[in-house]
């Protein structure tokens, strides 16, 4: 057939059906070469599944549809903000949010039925439904319920910030809080991650083991720092850990100043030896410029997983690991922080900017904590705060399960105050 005359190939797939699998990017180091090089959303913190989003969009005809089945995390996350772009370039058809669901029996899921057409973005709505901490038998009732009534939503409500799908009174307020500045542009407040050690098994050591090696070297107290684990914190207080880090520094002479501790590492020298974090020597952690932040007179600590929201104060100079983070200060009255960031306004904020597992805990990764608002205030302001978190702290040391409801509300209606809530608004918060 004369070329002329025949008809043009279709370029692509009419449908593209997937189930991505989930792999967290920490797991795709040795990919990163090739992701980087073939996919235009890369970043260095994006799961797997943002990759199959974009092949899927790629490989769909003009006119087009891509419907999946994928995590959700990519809704207000910061690498999932190219993702986000990209959809909006199209036109969301589909978006049925499970977020800590058991859409099957003993799986407990946080994920999405994502459809999107290749077609220039309209104003129309699309179909929306999100089903929250259900039950098998919660989910199939509701999901029976709704079938065949699900609701809409406006594409032209979503840009590529997070994906809350708020809306009306509650999207309002997000706007509002959205105008005061965040935690990460104050550059008096600095977020750090735990220690990363590259080898745990070697560098966290018990307190039996950290008594044997300064009883052998007193001078080894030195380099032995207490550590706390995520898991030990919670809101206003924290329970003391078994576990201490040995602090090899970048470069110290271990084997020449600390021999006893070089002993002690010895055993575990080809482990020590083959990994990606470390010093000058095998034995020294990683280079890092804020070590000296572990050991400030106050800090905020939390956990990055939680299961509840949680954060605490710690003056005792201990060093946490990388599934946990500090917070420190120069200026702002690291108290009034905390009252802030245990308060419900910011617990509540949350729920638009955060991430939470399938089993339900808080994500709490500096991004997200850096992304919380932060308003201004007068010293007369922030001693009000200060002085009722010292109450509940107090309280707490003295005991941990002290009722301190009343410090809290007082706190919460200050905060309140802060960020100028109508009463109106302060009911959405506390519905």
């Amino acid at each position: 057939e004369d070329a002329t005359t025949s008809r043009p190939t279709k370029q692509g797939f009419d449908i593209v059906i997937g189930n991505p699998p989930y792999v967290e990017a920490k797991k795709l180091k040795s990919q990163s070469a090739d992701l980087k090089k073939n996919y235009s959303l890369y970043t260095g913190t994006a799961d797997l599944s943002i990759y199959f989003v974009e092949l899927a969009l790629r490989n769909a005809a003009q006119n087009g549809n891509v419907m999946f089945i994928t995590t959700n995390k990519f809704f207000n996350t910061e690498f999932g903000k190219p993702l986000r772009k990209m959809i909006l370039q199209n036109n969301i058809t589909h978006l049925i949010n499970f977020e800590q669901v058991e859409v099957f029996e003993d799986i407990l899921v946080s994920s999405v039925i994502l459809g999107i057409a290749k077609v220039p973005p309209s104003s129309q709505a699309f179909t929306y439904e999100r089903f929250y901490k259900l039950n098998k038998q919660q989910f199939n009732t509701q999901f029976k319920e709704k079938e065949g009534r699900f609701d809409e939503f406006l594409q032209s409500n979503l840009d590529e910030s997070e994906w809350s799908f708020a809306t009306g009174a509650k999207a309002l307020l997000k706007k509002k809080l959205d105008k005061f500045p965040k935690i990460g542009e104050d550059k008096s407040l600095h977020v750090y991650r735990g220690v990363t050690t590259g080898y745990n098994p070697a560098f966290i050591i018990t307190d039996e083991q950290r008594d044997a090696l300064i009883a052998a070297d007193a001078k080894n107290a030195d380099i032995i720092k207490n550590m706390l684990q995520g898991r030990n914190i919670r809101k206003w207080y924290y329970n003391e850990s078994v576990e201490n880090l040995l602090q090899t520094g970048f470069d110290t002479n271990i084997e020449q100043d600390y021999p006893t501790i070089y002993q002690h590492l010895l055993q575990f020298q080809n482990e020590l030896e083959v990994r990606a974090d470390q010093g000058k020597k095998w034995y020294n952690l990683r280079a890092c410029k804020y070590y000296s932040e572990f050991e400030r007179s106050e800090k905020i600590i939390w956990g990055l997983t939680a299961d509840k929201w949680a954060f605490t104060l710690d003056t005792k100079q201990h060093y946490l690991p990388s599934n946990a983070y500090i917070l420190t200060s120069d200026t702002l009255p690291i108290r009034f922080v905390l009252g802030l960031l245990n308060s419900k306004l910011l617990h509540f904020y949350f729920q638009f900017i955060g991430v939470m597992t399938a089993g339900g805990a808080y994500t709490l990764k500096a991004a997200t904590i850096e992304a919380l608002p932060i308003p201004s205030a007068t010293q007369v302001q922030q001693g009000e705060i200060v002085a009722l978190v010292d109450t509940i702290l107090s309280k707490k040391q003295q005991n941990p399960g002290a009722d301190t409801a009343a410090e809290e509300s007082a706190i919460d209606k200050l905060v309140y105050q802060l960020y100028g809530l109508t009463d109106d608004e302060i009911k959405i918060v506390e519905a």
